[in-house]
C-alpha cells in the first residue's frame, strides 16, 4: 500500500466514538486543554499537491530517462513532498522522432525562441555542450526561475558567471547531477563548506572510462570494452573525452570551485590520456595484483597553492578504489580525519543521471552561493610526498617508473 492511499484511508468509526477521559483533579484547570480529533490523528487528510511547471531542454539518454522517471514516480512524490511535477515543454531537434514516452507530442518544439518564450517555474538542461545550453540557463535565471543542469562543461566553463546571474536575480542554479552520476558529490562537499575545508577531493569521475578498464582487466580488447559501453548506453559514439580525461577534468573544475572557491576557468589541471596504452597499462598493473584507475585529484598544498590532476594510477585491487568496478564511480574527501568522507554510485548511464536531476528539482532551498578567490597561476614541482589517508594505496604509474614527476600545474591561493 503506498503513502498515498494510506492517506486517503478513512478513519474506523470506533476511534471516533471514543470519549476523551478527563487527565484528573491534580491538573490545573485554568490551563487551555488541547482539542483532540482522533480522526485527523489516525488518518490526515490528503491534501491536493502544487503544481510545477518544468522546461525540459533536450530528450535524449538523460532527458528521456527523467521522463520516464517522473512518470513512474509521480504518486511518491505527491505524497512525500507534496508536488507534483508537469512537464509543458520539451525542446528537441526532431519532433517527429519516436521517443516511447509517457509525453503528448504537443508537448515538443524545435523552436529554441519558442522555448525561451515559454512560461515555467523551472527549466532543465539536458543538451549538454556550450550552446544552446548557455542561452538556454542563462534566459532562465533572467526571468528569475530555477534552473537545472547536468552539463559539466558549461559549468566548468560559465559556472562562477551563472551563479551570480542567479544570485543576482534571487533564484537558483543547481548542477548536482553534472558531476559523480547518482553519487551526491556537489550537495556533500556543499554542506562542508563553512564547516570544513578539505585538504583534498580526489576519486573516479568518468563512469565509462571506469567501465572500459574493468573489462579490459577481464581479459577483453579495447574495440569490445567500447562496443559493450556503447551498447549499454554508458559511451557516445564518439568517447574521446571520457578516454582522454576531459570529461573528468571538467568535473574536477568543479569541485575545486565547490571546495577552495577557484573559478572553473582559472584552474589549471594536468592532464594524462588513457590512450594509447591503456591495454599494456593494465596488464603492467594486474602483473603486480594492482589495477588502472583514471584518478582526478585537487590538493591544497603548503604556501596557498592547490594542485589538480587527473591521470591514470595504479592502486592495489583490494583497496577502495581498486573495488570500485565498471561504471561506478567514488570520490574521497580528505577532511584529515582518520579515514576520508567517500560517496559512490553508478557515474554513467541515463537513468543515474536523470535521478540526480530529479533529486536537485526536489531540492526546496536554493543551492548556497558558491565562494570564490582570485587566483594566480604558476607551474611548481609536485610535492614529493601526498597526503593520503593511506599513502600504500596509491602509486602514481609515471613516478614508479620515471622518477618523480616535473612541472605539475598548480593554482596559487591569495
Amino acid at each position: 500500500m503506498s503513502p498515498l492511499q494510506q492517506l486517503q484511508l478513512d478513519p474506523a468509526p470506533a476511534l471516533r466514538e471514543i470519549p476523551i477521559a478527563p487527565l484528573g483533579s491534580h491538573r490545573n484547570n485554568s490551563t487551555p486543554q488541547r482539542a483532540h480529533n482522533w480522526e485527523s490523528l489516525a488518518a490526515p487528510s490528503a491534501k491536493t499537491p502544487r503544481t510545477v511547471r518544468v522546461a525540459l531542454a533536450g530528450c535524449g539518454v538523460v532527458g528521456g530517462g527523467l521522463v520516464r522517471l517522473l512518470h513512474e514516480s509521480a504518486p511518491a512524490i505527491a505524497s512525500r513532498f507534496g508536488v507534483r511535477f508537469d512537464l509543458t515543454s520539451v525542446l528537441v531537434r526532431d519532433v517527429n522522432r519516436e521517443r516511447n514516452l509517457p509525453l503528448e507530442t504537443r508537448l515538443f518544439t524545435n523552436s529554441l525562441d519558442g522555448f525561451l518564450r515559454h512560461d515555467a517555474d523551472v527549466v532543465i538542461e539536458a543538451v549538454g555542450g556550450d550552446e544552446p545550453a548557455r542561452t538556454i540557463v542563462s534566459d532562465a535565471l533572467r526571468r528569475g526561475k530555477k534552473a537545472i543542469t547536468a552539463n559539466k562543461e558549461l559549468v566548468s566553463s560559465h559556472g562562477d558567471a551563472l551563479s551570480a546571474l542567479a544570485t543576482e536575480n534571487r533564484t537558483g542554479l543547481d548542477f548536482g547531477a553534472a558531476v559523480g552520476g547518482s553519487a551526491p558529490v556537489i550537495s556533500t562537499l556543499r554542506d562542508l563548506v563553512g564547516a570544513s575545508t578539505p585538504l583534498s577531493v580526489r576519486g573516479i569521475l568518468n563512469g565509462t572510462s571506469n567501465y572500459v578498464i574493468s573489462l579490459l582487466e577481464r581479459g577483453a580488447s579495447l574495440e569490445t570494452a567500447l562496443a559493450s559501453a556503447r551498447e549499454r548506453g554508458l559511451a557516445e559514439a564518439d568517447c574521446s573525452r571520457d578516454l582522454d580525461g576531459r570529461d573528468a577534468a571538467a568535473k574536477l573544475a568543479i569541485i575545486a570551485w565547490i571546495t577552495f572557491g577557484i573559478r572553473p576557468a582559472n584552474l589549471r589541471i594536468r592532464r594524462t590520456s588513457l590512450v594509447p596504452g591503456v591495454e599494456r597499462l593494465v596488464k603492467l598493473a594486474a602483473a603486480e595484483d594492482a589495477c588502472v584507475r583514471l584518478i582526478a585529484e585537487c590538493s591544497q598544498l603548503p604556501e596557498h597553492c592547490v594542485a589538480a590532476a587527473v591521470e591514470p594510477v595504479i592502486v592495489p585491487s583490494q583497496s577502495a578504489f581498486g573495488r570500485t568496478t565498471f561504471e561506478e564511480n567514488r570520490v574521497e574527501v580528505d577532511l584529515g580525519w582518520q579515514s576520508p568522507l567517500s560517496v559512490s554510485g553508478p557515474g554513467a548511464g541515463g537513468r543515474p543521471t536523470a535521478a540526480a536531476l530529479l533529486s536537485d528539482l526536489l531540492r526546496i532551498s536554493p543551492p548556497p552561493k558558491v565562494w570564490t578567490r582570485s587566483l594566480v597561476s604558476r607551474d611548481t614541482n609536485w610535492p614529493e610526498k601526498r597526503r593520503y589517508s593511506n599513502d600504500r594505496d596509491f602509486r602514481f604509474l609515471s613516478r614508479r617508473r620515471n622518477g618523480p614527476l616535473r612541472g605539475r600545474v598548480v593554482v596559487e591561493l591569495p
